[in-house]
């Protein structure tokens, strides 16, 4: 595998401007959710080879829950938000439900929504594309295993994933994830295209 960059640092950066607008949404659309004051650290956003996209979002025993969202239209892809299991525990005992009961689960799938919904909307507002996500499915299992079933499906045309971790802060709970964006053929390029980059 080639370990030469795959973008620039003007192209990574634009990137990582989407992604920086896209946390701010989401923080937005939390915050309105859940009735509480949101805070999102700016997310780092980079580009990793597969076999290290689950080292990126922790150890791979590692227990979560994780929301997969297929992406449809000019760029497609999959978006993997995957949470610690004491995360995913946090921010349902915020919503007053347990992350393991079908409405925990409910909850958290809404939660994977509208966070990759905010992403997806500031896709559009700054490239002109059209992108929206499809309906979104969630697993709880080990963190590699759920990525590894991701990358299986989802991923037959690349090598690398585009990976974002930040963090959540509602009120005095912290809750880090993890993001992959995996695009399909050509997409990241699509994105890049749209921008004059």
């Amino acid at each position: 595998m080639s370990t030469e960059p795959l973008y620039t640092d003007m192209q990574l950066s634009a990137i990582q401007e989407i992604a920086n607008i896209g946390t701010g949404n989401a923080a937005t659309a939390l915050a309105q959710m859940i009735g509480a004051s949101v805070d999102i650290d700016p997310p780092q956003a980079e580009f990793v080879p597969l076999e290290l996209a689950s080292e990126r979002l922790g150890a791979v025993e590692t227990p979560v829950v994780a929301v997969l969202t297929p992406v449809v239209g000019d760029a497609p892809a999959s978006i993997l938000l995957a949470f610690p299991f004491d995360a995913a525990a946090s921010l349902c005992g915020l919503l007053g439900t347990d992350a393991l009961s079908d409405m925990g689960r409910s909850a958290l799938q809404e939660i994977g929504n509208i966070l990759t919904a905010s992403y997806l909307t500031s896709i559009c507002s700054f490239t002109g594309l059209s992108v929206e996500p499809a309906p979104p499915l969630l697993a709880v299992d080990m963190l590699g295993a759920v990525v590894d079933g991701v990358l299986a499906m989802a991923v037959a045309d690349t090598d690398r994933v585009l990976f974002l971790k930040t963090a959540i802060r509602i009120e005095d709970a912290y809750c880090d994830f993890g993001f992959l964006f995996v695009p399909e053929a050509h997409s990241v390029d699509r994105l890049l295209g749209a921008l004059g980059l």
